[in-house]
């Protein structure tokens, strides 16, 4: 089955190929615009156990899933397992210099905790805190905690609104789906 996604943002083209993947379709293809949905789309397969390639297409480009049995549910809570969600570039709304130094903070005392959390989450304004001229500090931070495995997932949506969709630091472009997922996963979401 072939579905033409062209012209739509994300997460339509992920939700429209979750659709057919879990209703069991086999050779599932989409066409999408540019590489953030293939990216998204990848992670997607991976997910539900229909791993995806891609290929140069017209104007874009074919995304097609590996045939096969697909994990639905795949994603189950984890005890103790925890997000933390940015959607501002500062903690607290009185002022930006200490609300900015805060967030900073944060990040690090995360970076050096015995329970680091499954997720790191970036939309809006907080896309600011990862990419642009973030704090170098913040970068190192977060990859730190990449290392340690937790998963940095940053709104594309809110890059491209800001204009900074090719100066990301660091974490992967994603979106609306994915972080949504994301928070449906864990056992708590933080919102600093």
């Amino acid at each position: 089955m072939r579905i033409d996604a062209s012209g739509k943002q994300c997460p339509i083209p992920v939700i429209m190929a979750k659709k057919e993947l879990e209703a069991g379709t086999q050779d599932v293809e989409i066409i999408v615009d540019g590489q953030i949905q293939v990216d998204n789309l990848t992670r997607l397969g991976d997910s539900l156990g229909r791993a995806a390639t891609s290929e140069a297409f017209e104007n874009g480009f074919l995304v097609k899933f590996a045939n096969g049995e697909t994990k639905v549910g795949a994603a189950a809570v984890i005890d103790n397992s925890y997000a933390v969600f940015f959607n501002t570039n500062a903690i607290g709304a009185n002022n930006s210099e200490l609300g900015g130094n805060l967030a900073k903070m944060a990040i690090f005392t995360l970076s050096e905790s015995e329970q680091i959390p499954s997720y790191m989450l970036f939309m809006n304004e907080g896309v600011k805190l990862v990419a642009g001229d973030c704090e170098p500090q913040i970068v190192e931070n977060l990859s730190t905690l990449i290392e340690k495995g937790t998963k940095v997932l940053v709104c594309g949506t809110c890059l491209s609104f800001y204009n900074i969709k090719d100066d990301l630091k660091v974490g992967t472009v994603s979106n609306m789906y994915d972080i949504l997922g994301a928070m449906q996963e864990v056992s708590k979401v933080i919102k600093l």
